[in-house]
């Protein structure tokens, strides 16, 4: 190589083949993330605004699952009618006097009343079915009269001053429960001669104070009368009814799913729970002279299976 030339050399860029930078892919729902960032605002503004207002925002969430549950039972009241009619048909047959019943929905079962009432407290929490309610007992004969108290949305006639020596067929509509301690229009005209639930205990806040406040409300030797959905016991159970006894099925699994079930499906089935043990703790208290029920358990559908029924009477004791 003469002094002259020059070394020439190669860039190592000039060795490989040119690449460009690796651009990563799209995201192929970026609104995914913009709608979970707006579901975690809202749901923090809720919370934000439940521990500021509990009150009214809890009224608010009561009302909102009492609408749904109205909606609800404009398609399921009929076929519950005709489930339950077997059983009311014996066990309203005696009901009579001074009547409280509590969550009587529509009142459809006025129609299976044989003995005249003196007085018929309807206490329905739910608003929603008050005028249909009011429609069907004004059907059945009866005077419908509003408790001003709990009642503030209704523009008919209060009802009228006086104790329970009311004209025949006076009934009362009070929007309220037992929950939180019995209501003053309710605790006004007891004792009661008969209590009377269908499919209502299972939503309850407090099974055990319903029981207490029922027992406390009836005259010494009044009867509570009821039908109501049930957690499944055992496979010999002792009140199972004649019908029962020929209706096989895992008891044990199914009062698993009972239970599981019960966890969630109560804020859009106005609190309904399938996991109460009513008989059981009707059984155990004390102040009855009697609880005698029988226990309906058939296989014959999903509902059946899971809803089991108890059916009876418990009588106050005089003492």
């Amino acid at each position: 190589m003469s002094p002259k030339e020059k070394p020439t050399t190669t860039s190592s860029t000039n060795s490989r083949p040119a690449t460009t930078a690796a651009i990563p892919p799209r995201e192929p729902y970026p609104w995914r993330r913009a709608l979970f960032g707006v579901l975690v605002v809202f749901v923090c503004w809720g919370i934000g605004i439940h521990r500021e207002y509990p009150d009214a925002v809890n009224t608010r969430l009561k009302t909102a699952q009492h609408y749904l549950f109205s909606r609800l039972w404009t398609v399921l009241s009929g076929h519950n009618n005709e489930r339950l009619l077997p059983f009311r048909e014996t066990l309203w047959a005696q009901v009579h006097g001074n009547v409280l019943e509590l969550g009587p929905g529509y009142a459809d079962a006025l129609t299976l009343l044989k003995k005249p009432t003196s007085h018929y407290v309807a206490l329905e929490p739910n608003m929603f079915l008050h005028p249909k309610l009011a429609e069907n007992a004004r059907k059945n004969g009866f005077a419908v009269h509003y408790d001003p108290d709990t009642c503030p949305h209704s523009t008919k006639e209060p009802l009228p001053p006086g104790s329970n020596k009311m004209p025949p067929q006076q009934l009362a509509i009070v929007n309220g429960t037992l929950d939180k301690g019995i209501p003053q229009y309710v605790a006004d005209h007891a004792p009661y001669d008969y209590v009377i639930t269908s499919l209502v205990l299972c939503s309850v806040d407090s099974l055990q104070a319903n029981l207490d406040a029922i027992q406390a409300l009836l005259k010494p030797g009044g009867k509570y009368v009821f039908i109501e959905h049930v957690h499944h016991t055992d496979e010999e159970d002792l009140t199972l009814d004649a019908d029962s006894s020929a209706d096989k099925m895992d008891v044990a699994w199914w009062k698993g799913v009972q239970s599981f079930v019960s966890r969630f499906v109560w804020p859009v089935t106005g609190n309904c729970h399938f996991d109460r043990d009513t008989g059981i703790m009707l059984k155990a208290m004390s102040g009855w002279s009697s609880v005698d029920f029988k226990t309906s358990r058939k296989a014959a559908s999903i509902e059946t299976k899971m809803t089991p029924l108890i059916y009876g009477t418990a009588t106050k004791s005089v003492y």
